[in-house]
């Protein structure tokens, strides 16, 4: 069946790289503002790992299906939102997908060109991060729970053998959730890791306890020190856009 599609995307490769055993991390979420302070899990996950792992971007997407908006920098200049590729070189290679957005439009199709690079890498497992839509609020600074789903019962029996509650009989909408139930037919599994909104911004325990499964399942070591003295921190300091994710 011809697909048929108004999706712009410029992407724009750093060049020809070998990764050994590679595995996609998808963290992006919405810059949408009515959403963005519930709903930025992903994004602040994929802003520590940045800061303290060491990455090589490899690859940058621009695409009509992220928000319709310039992003006004410090000097007043304007650049589109991109996504872009990054690259940790570990005991199985880390891609990292991360960036100023996930799609609004068009979700399918963004979601093909991030599993297609993901296939020419040589991904064999994707895992994508973010809050579950279909839930009550966790307490505000109550410890979240990891919960999430897979693209088959291995998949799902392994989220289980490492803490996490698996997600039965709801929804799990958008891009963060669809590319997992794509991966298959790029011949990937897949997983979404996810958690309960309900943490204030800058939802310092929701990434702890996701970062905490994700090292374990995909193997990397991340130093979480900075992470940890936050919540321990009184309140006041604890404010948005503070702290070590932000910076």
């Amino acid at each position: 069946m011809e697909r048929r599609t108004s999706l712009w995307l410029d992407f724009e490769s750093k060049g020809q790289l070998k990764f050994v055993h590679p595995t996609l991390l998808v963290a992006v979420s919405t810059s949408s503002s009515q959403y963005k302070a519930l709903y930025s899990q992903a994004r602040e996950l994929s802003n520590y790992l940045l800061k303290t792992l060491k990455f090589e971007e490899v690859a940058v997407l621009r695409s009509s299906a992220l928000q319709p908006e310039v992003i006004v920098k410090e000097d007043g200049t304007a650049i589109l939102p991109a996504c872009r590729f990054h690259f940790h070189r570990g005991k199985g290679d880390l891609l990292l997908f991360a960036g100023d957005s996930s799609p609004s439009d068009d979700q399918f199709e963004f979601a093909r060109m991030v599993l297609d690079f993901g296939k020419k890498a040589g991904v064999k497992e994707v895992y994508s991060v973010g809050a579950r839509w279909s839930e009550n609020p966790v307490p505000a600074f109550e410890d979240p729970h990891v919960n999430g789903f897979a693209t088959d019962k291995e998949g799902v029996k392994k989220l289980k053998e490492h803490g996490v509650e698996i997600i039965e009989s709801e929804p799990a909408p958008f891009f963060a959730s669809m590319i997992v139930g794509m991966a298959s037919e790029y011949g990937m599994r897949g997983y979404k890791i996810s958690v309960d909104h309900g943490e204030p911004i800058p939802h310092t325990r929701s990434v702890i306890k996701m970062l905490e499964v994700l090292s374990d399942m995909i193997g990397f070591k991340v130093d979480m020190g900075e992470l940890k003295a936050l919540v321990k921190a009184p309140p006041q300091e604890r404010l948005p856009g503070t702290g070590p994710i932000y910076q």
